[in-house]
């Protein structure tokens, strides 16, 4: 009991903290997962399966690829996916297919919190050890979530480095500047994000203000918004969600109905490809400095690392 409870206080100490971390997890170790699901480990997972886009990306930084079984499918897609060029043609993609896990029998399977509950519970009911991995917005809480997946795998080291990297090239390389400006993400299907988004995170951090960040939306984040709306918040940025050649950037650059907008007439539509703009993982402090630079030093040419 006493070991238990050990367990499950490291999770709260987790939640403030990086120096409770030791070096490595003792097991052991049992966790609430984001479906109030407990999971206990009695020992290190060597082999761990992978179906969300984080914990993807995660793993792929933090395991050797001989303990990974699987990634998700999604994440070999350049337009979605920012390792697609770094996975390996000898890992396999997969989507969350219970017979085949079953079948398997991984040590750990990470699943995203929108993931089929149903599955979920068959792989359960099958002795499949399955941690649903909480679906966060701000840089603290991804940290943490991070953290939480290093705790489980032993790799606490390597995830605190991680989260040291990313804030470092936060640091280092975010320009500061002397005013901010306003901006807002326009998608082609008429919507914005608000505070319970990723995007919200990377327009903040990257040194805007989101306009509609507390404008009511769904459950994803999305705020519907007219032209009308668009023309009265008038912001200084507009970011669109894809690559220029998709043709929206045009489209708005020559509308007749938007032309005294602001960042109509500074030409200061910024597209924030969907590779960045959906990652929820370390490399959100890509998608941060990529914007921020695009904004504030739009002819720098250095890439994303």
């Amino acid at each position: 009991m006493y070991q238990r409870l050990k367990n499950l206080f490291f999770i709260g100490c987790l939640c403030t903290s990086t120096a409770c971390l030791s070096a490595e997890t003792s097991y052991p170790i049992t966790v609430i997962d984001a479906s109030q699901q407990s999971l206990t480990l009695t020992k290190i997972p060597a082999h761990i399966d992978s179906k969300s886009m984080f914990s993807d990306q995660v793993l792929m930084a933090l395991l050797p690829l001989q303990n990974i079984t699987s990634l998700s499918r999604l994440s070999k897609d350049p337009t979605y996916s920012i390792i697609a060029d770094k996975i390996p043609t000898t890992l396999p993609l997969r989507d969350l297919n219970v017979e085949q896990i079953i079948a398997e029998h991984p040590d750990l399977v990470f699943v995203a919190s929108w993931s089929d509950g149903s599955k979920i519970a068959q792989l359960r009911a099958a002795g499949i050890n399955v941690f649903v991995i909480k679906t966060v917005y701000s840089l603290k809480n991804i940290e943490k979530n991070i953290l939480l997946v290093g705790k489980l795998i032993n790799q606490n080291t390597a995830a605190i480095a991680l989260v040291d990297k990313m804030n470092d090239k936060l640091k280092q390389q975010i320009i500061i500047p002397e005013k901010q400006l306003t901006a807002i993400e326009y998608t082609p299907w008429g919507a914005s994000s608000n505070h319970n988004s990723t995007v919200n995170t990377i327009i903040n951090q990257a040194q805007l203000n989101n306009v509609i960040a507390y404008n009511s939306g769904d459950k994803f984040g999305q705020v519907p918004i007219a032209k009308e709306q668009l023309l009265a918040l008038n912001p200084d940025v507009i970011i669109i969600p894809g690559s220029d050649s998709d043709g929206f950037r045009q489209q708005l650059l020559h509308d007749p109905a938007l032309q005294t907008l602001t960042a109509i007439r500074d030409r200061k539509i910024i597209s924030l490809p969907h590779a960045l703009r959906s990652t929820d993982s370390q490399y959100i402090a890509d998608a941060i400095i990529y914007l921020n630079h695009k904004v504030y030093q739009p002819h720098d040419s250095s890439s994303i690392q």
